[in-house]
């Protein structure tokens, strides 16, 4: 190979090391971003209420 296409190789090697460091920075923030969804856990919007207005309970 020539000079030119070994340096070619190197500046892709380097983008591509570049490109995966920011993966794996965008994989880890979205995993802190799943478990501090998944901790936030109040009532269920959709759910059925327990009680009515009242404050009776529902059956």
């Amino acid at each position: 190979m020539n000079e030119q296409a070994i340096s070619l190789l190197q500046q892709i090697l380097e983008q591509q090391q570049k490109q995966t460091g920011l993966l794996e920075t965008i994989a880890s923030q979205n995993l802190a971003l799943i478990e501090a969804l998944a901790d936030d856990v109040g009532p269920d919007p959709d759910a059925p209420p327990l009680t009515y207005l009242s404050g009776a309970p529902c059956r």
